[in-house]
Formats: C-alpha cells, sequence, structure tokens
C-alpha cells in the first residue's frame, strides 16, 4: 500500500505538476493519519543559471525567506528589495507564536493582474471585459493555488522561470527500497529511505525535489492572461432568416466615410433583432441599464440601440463589433433576424443620421420622460411630489418599465404591477389632503376629486380604478369572473396584450399631460 502512494505522487510530479489547470504554490500535505507529512511550495527563478539550481534536488528557497531587509558588510549598509535571486509567490508570515502565522500572496502578482481578493469566499478574482467574474487564486491554511494561465502570464512578463518544489515523506512498516535519484531536463529529486520518526511506524522514504516551469518569450500576447484576439460575430445584412447574406461586424473590415473599405458592407447597416432581445437586460436591473436609444453595462460597456421601434430592435453593424465583447455579440445573434421590408424608426433616424434633438415614439419611453419631467417640475413649483418618488428597492420597477417584447401573459402582469406601483400606489394622499382638505378615503377617488378641483378633464377614477382593478383581480390573486368584467372594462384584448399594454401606456401619457396643466 506504501509503496503505491509512493508510486502515485511521484507520476503526479513527474508528469501532472505544473500542467494542471491549477498549480499549487504553497500545499500542506500532511494527513490526518500522521502517515504522510509533507508539502509544496514555489518560486521564481532567473532564466541565467538555470543549470546550476537544477542541479541538485534540494529546495533553493525555504518558506519565510526573501523578505526586504538592511544588508551588512563591514561599514556598508544597503537595503535589498529581496535577500534572494529568488522570488517567492508565497511569503510565509511566521510571528513565532505571537501572533497567528499566515500565508501572503505577493503583492506585484496581485497588482500586475489587478485581481480583487474576495476574503468573504477566500478567492482572488478578475472580471472579463463582460463583467464575468475568473476565479484567480484560491486560498486557504493549507493550500493556494493560481489558474495556470495567469501565472504563466505573471512568468512571461517578469521574464522568471517557475520553480516548484515537493517534499513528502511516507511512514510504513513494510521493508524499504534502496535509494534513488532522479535527474531530467525539467525535474530533479531524491527518494531515500530510513528509520521512521513517527510513532508506531517502523520505516519511511521520502521524495524530495523541484521541478521547472520554462517561462515564454516577452511578447504583448504572452504577458496577457487574456486573449488579445478579438473575435468578431456575423449578422444578417440582407434578406431573411431563411435566405439571407451575412457579414462579420469587425469595425475595422467595414466601410467608412472616409474611404476605408469600400467593397464592404457600411459601418452604420442596420442589424435587426427581435424584441424579446431585450429580456436579459429587462430581468437584471442592478446589472444593466435601459434607457431611450441606450444599453449600459454598468462598469463594462455600453450599446446604442434603436428601440423606439414598435416590432424589432434596430443596431448599426460596427457598433455591435465595437461597443459589445464577443459574449454578448453571441447573446444578440440569438435575436436577429431578417432585414427584408424593416427600416429605423424615424427618431433613431434623426438622432443618428442627421444630428437632430428628436422625442421619442415608443409609449413606454414616451411615459417615463414625461413621468421625470412632470415630477421634477411638480416639486419644484409646490415643494411636494404628487406621485410619492420610489424607495431604492422599488426603483427597479421604473427602471425596467417597457413595451411588452411579446404577447406573454407573465410580462403582461409584471409591467402592470410595476405601473401601478409607479403610479397608484405612489399617489402622495398627505400631500393632497393638505391642498385640498376632502373626507375621500381611497387614494383613487381623493386624487379624482383633486383633478376636478383642478378642472382637469380627465376620468382618472375609471382608468385608475381599472388598471386597480386588473391588478387585483388578475395580477395579485386568482382570475375569476372579475378579471373578466375588469379587462372588458379597460378594453383589453388577451389576445394581443402587446398592444393592450401600448393603449394602458397611452392613457398615462394623456393623465400626466393633462396633470401638467395645473403647472400652466
Amino acid at each position: 500500500m506504501s509503496k503505491n502512494k509512493i508510486s502515485n505522487f511521484v507520476s503526479y510530479c513527474e508528469n501532472e505538476l505544473g500542467n494542471e489547470t491549477w498549480i499549487p504554490l504553497y500545499k500542506n500535505l500532511d494527513s490526518d493519519d500522521k502517515t504522510i507529512d509533507g508539502s509544496q511550495y514555489s518560486c521564481l527563478a532567473p532564466i541565467v543559471g538555470r543549470e546550476v539550481y537544477m542541479d541538485s534536488y534540494g529546495w533553493d528557497f525555504s518558506y519565510g525567506s526573501g523578505s526586504p531587509s538592511i544588508i551588512l558588510c563591514g561599514d556598508d549598509v544597503s537595503y535589498e528589495e529581496h535577500t534572494s535571486e529568488f522570488l517567492p509567490l508565497v511569503f510565509v508570515r511566521d510571528f513565532i507564536g505571537r501572533k497567528e502565522k499566515y500565508n501572503e500572496i505577493l503583492q506585484e502578482l496581485v497588482l500586475y493582474l489587478g485581481l480583487y481578493n474576495d476574503t468573504k469566499n477566500s478567492k482572488y478574482i478578475i472580471d472579463d471585459d463582460n463583467g464575468k467574474e475568473i476565479e484567480v487564486i484560491r486560498y486557504s491554511k493549507k493550500e493556494i493555488v493560481i489558474r495556470t494561465s495567469f501565472l504563466k502570464a505573471f512568468m512571461a512578463a517578469k521574464q522568471m522561470n517557475l520553480l516548484l518544489f515537493f517534499e513528502s515523506s511516507f511512514h510504513f512498516n513494510e521493508e524499504f527500497d534502496n535509494e534513488l535519484i532522479i535527474k531530467q531536463n525539467n525535474i530533479r529529486y531524491d527518494k531515500f529511505s530510513n528509520d521512521s520518526y513517527v510513532k508506531g511506524y517502523k520505516n519511511f522514504t521520502r521524495v524530495v525535489g523541484k521541478k521547472l516551469i520554462d517561462c515564454q518569450k516577452l511578447t504583448e500576447k504572452s504577458a496577457s492572461p487574456f486573449s488579445l484576439e478579438e473575435e468578431y460575430e456575423d449578422f444578417i445584412i440582407e434578406g431573411d432568416e431563411h435566405d439571407s447574406k451575412y457579414h462579420s461586424c469587425n469595425p475595422s473590415i467595414l466601410a467608412d466615410y472616409f474611404g476605408g473599405n469600400p467593397d464592404a458592407p457600411h459601418y452604420l447597416t442596420q442589424i435587426f433583432f427581435s424584441k424579446d432581445v431585450m429580456q436579459r437586460y429587462y430581468n437584471a436591473s442592478t446589472e444593466y441599464e435601459v434607457s431611450d436609444s441606450m444599453i449600459y453595462k454598468v462598469g463594462y460597456w455600453q450599446l446604442k440601440i434603436d428601440n423606439n421601434s414598435k416590432d424589432h430592435v434596430c443596431v448599426f453593424l460596427g457598433d455591435l463589433g465595437r461597443s459589445i465583447p464577443n459574449s454578448e455579440q453571441k447573446y444578440w445573434k440569438c435575436f436577429n433576424i431578417g432585414a427584408e421590408n424593416k427600416e429605423m424608426s424615424n427618431t433613431y433616424f434623426e438622432r443618428s443620421m442627421l444630428g437632430k434633438w428628436s422625442n421619442p415614439e415608443s409609449p413606454d419611453l414616451i411615459f417615463k420622460g414625461a413621468f421625470e419631467r412632470f415630477q421634477s417640475e411638480w416639486f419644484e413649483h409646490f415643494g411636494w411630489y404628487l406621485f410619492l418618488p420610489l424607495t431604492n428597492s422599488d426603483l427597479h420597477c421604473f427602471n425596467t418599465l417597457h413595451c411588452l417584447t411579446k404577447n406573454e401573459q407573465s410580462e403582461f402582469d409584471s409591467q402592470v404591477l410595476s405601473l401601478v406601483k409607479i403610479t397608484i400606489d405612489s399617489i402622495n394622499v398627505k400631500g393632497v389632503k393638505a391642498v385640498m382638505p376632502c373626507d375621500e378615503s381611497g387614494s383613487i377617488k381623493l386624487f379624482s376629486a383633486f383633478l376636478k378641483s383642478k378642472d382637469i378633464n380627465f376620468d382618472a377614477a375609471s382608468f385608475l380604478g381599472g388598471l386597480q382593478g386588473v391588478r387585483s383581480t388578475g395580477v395579485a390573486h386568482r382570475r375569476g369572473s372579475k378579471y373578466e368584467k375588469t379587462i372588458n372594462r379597460l378594453n383589453i384584448d388577451d389576445s394581443d396584450l402587446v398592444f393592450a399594454f401600448d393603449k394602458i401606456l397611452e392613457q398615462m401619457i394623456e393623465l400626466i399631460n393633462s396633470l401638467t396643466k395645473i403647472l400652466e
């Protein structure tokens, strides 16, 4: 049994160590039953002199070595950043019992790779260009490992080789093998046996040595853990989904207004997508922000879009390549539809092609713009809000309010809930009563009475009452005959919920426009 363990460890050191996805920078190999004790360690080594330090199996670097120090030589005093030509990747901080011992990763490595120390989860991480988290270093008291591609990038930048040290003693009662010394091009180790120093065992065999991993030549590519070669997706530029012509969104190969690539499609070629491409961004309001003609991934990218058309979303071919990473291009490609018989909205045409100010066309964007202006002007005029501002935890209801992307009941329900929360649930009952004493207790009846007192000719009771009814009888509770009556009251056709919600938004826009007359 012991011979198998020794053989497996030697095989691991010879074949796997340094070739894994995760390279051990430090590892405690002690077993609970005390049949094995040992460890692994690491350091960077200079390229020059590799023949010398690979000529012996002993460790060239020990725990706790390599810290900055003052050097005394006769009367000369100097400071050395490292007291060795070898550079530790893990510093063992030992305070000789005064404080708890711990391991500290070389800060130059952390800073070069731009890593964040997630202390809660014991790992160092970095985000890629689309915000996807990548684990680079994992650490615990017994082990520290690093992702190989990132370590090799640091090695190339430093132009230093990697030395991986290993030492493990195996305790047993069988007879031991003869001593063995192995010396190969990139690995050097010694295997020897003697009387065991662990109670209950007769003998031990120790394997101790090191393995060399050469660094790559220094280039921009080798010094980066990320691929520097951008990948670009192809999108439909002509025809429909069945008979179509595709072209890459790589901006560098597209035609422009300065004579570049004259035979290629233009940077401003219109590419079309189904509306449900937007669901990813509406469903993650803390990660993405959707506004009129723009999607933001906070901290990473922003993409100009035409979201004013009723049936599709339009993006310029070059913007797809310049503004979003390849992983996001792949997502958009899943929703790519043919360009035949489609065009951008008039709003986007005027903004992007003519450089003019242009009002939005889509009901959701019109409502949100009008509502924000109204809230600001009302407060500036009267010093209080007619609709109470949403709390931070409810702000997503406004940010993600949108026209339906498909004829889907669940999406209709969620948007009705958001619209009711923004408006009906936010009516400032206390503020209204302060300027118009009234015995009405219900917010809708009070609001309706307030409008009448201001000579506003809008049937708020019917519209807001109907909308509240849709929420109460169909969204918040099980549907029944009351729901059928309510949707009929608002002329909602279950077979065309996209049109129905657009009409609700248009009525809400009419209400907001009516309220602005009070300000006039």
